[in-house]
């Protein structure tokens, strides 16, 4: 009952933004037909780490010096830091939107579904997760989900494999920065490496997409695409990042992931009242799919799991 108790704000929170980040898909879609990819995925990811940064300076302790933003990295975390800062906060984001660009909003959300598969397979190679027998029929439902997903994107009326694959390289790079970064969330707190991993791939991203920034229309965009730039990158982007770092350590790398499987629902839902975006039936039946994987993962097989989550270091939080 106590981990349970633990467990639950962080739940809550995440079950609040399964629905702004599938309104983040839907605003994004909308962004897309005025700017390029990379210049609106890069003008939303510097909002959300400034979001972040804002976070990590108001929720210092007291006793910190004013100077200091950033905690003091060791010499040998630095390489890890490095390579989750480039996978999570460069290549993940760049791919990603270039992936949306080719497809549509609740698409590209169902993709997420692949990301308890991923979540486990590295979890149980670094051995940082359990997972019990029914866990692994929510694992197996999504992978079901995913296959038919791929399935539609082969058809001569959809081509969408390109972006598919391009979705599929950004989630697996997600997926292997949530696990990579956890050692570093133990021991610095959540709070200060979501920031200072968005300020380096954040800072690295920026000078990629340089020149498609100094070509945009600024002054022309409308309402719609700076509230997906803004309100998207704050929100979505920034406190988004820090709420699952949070739950890391407490409920599993693999559940938080699991969330994303509730994305795609919301997306199609709201793509759909907002855009008139209507789903295939394949693309339906893999959200389906994906829907009782969430189901048998997160809340059947959650007492299984809980021992092995509460047993792991927790991060040095300040809130």
């Amino acid at each position: 009952m106590a981990s349970l108790r633990k467990a639950w704000p962080h739940h809550s929170l995440l079950s609040l933004f399964v629905w702004l980040w599938g309104a983040n898909f839907v605003l994004a879609e909308v962004a897309l037909r005025e700017m390029a990819p990379i210049s609106f995925s890069v003008a939303r990811f510097l909002t959300g780490g400034g979001a972040l940064l804002l976070l990590l300076y108001t929720q210092r302790p007291s006793s910190d010096a004013p100077s200091r933003l950033f905690p003091h990295i060791r010499s040998g975390d630095w390489p890890r830091l490095l390579l989750v800062s480039v996978l999570s906060a460069t290549l993940a984001p760049w791919l990603g939107i270039e992936g949306l660009d080719l497809t549509h909003s609740g698409r590209a959300s169902l993709w997420l579904a692949l990301g308890p598969v991923l979540s486990s397979a590295f979890g149980y190679l670094s051995e940082t997760e359990e997972i019990g027998w029914i866990g692994f029929v929510g694992i197996s439902m999504a992978g079901l989900g995913t296959f038919v997903l791929a399935v539609d994107g082969l058809r001569p009326q959809q081509a969408y494999w390109a972006g598919d694959l391009l979705l599929l390289t950004a989630l697996l790079m997600t997926v292997a920065e949530m696990h990579l970064i956890k050692p570093l969330v133990a021991h610095y707190g959540s709070i200060p490496m979501v920031a200072l991993r968005t300020t380096i791939g954040g800072s690295l991203y920026f000078l990629i997409a340089s020149p498609a920034l100094a070509g945009e229309p600024w002054l022309s965009l409308s309402t719609w695409t700076w509230i997906a730039i803004l309100v998207g990158g704050a929100i979505g982007v920034g406190m988004g990042q820090w709420v699952k770092y949070r739950a890391l350590n407490v409920i599993g790398p693999t559940r938080v992931v699991l969330y994303g499987n509730l994305v795609p629902v919301a997306t199609l839902l709201l793509a759909w009242l907002a855009l008139g975006t209507t789903p295939s039936g394949l693309e339906i039946l893999a959200a389906v799919l994906i829907v009782a994987g969430a189901v048998c993962l997160q809340i059947v097989d959650l007492q299984t799991a809980a021992p092995a989550a509460s047993s792991e270091p927790q991060p040095e939080l300040t809130s």
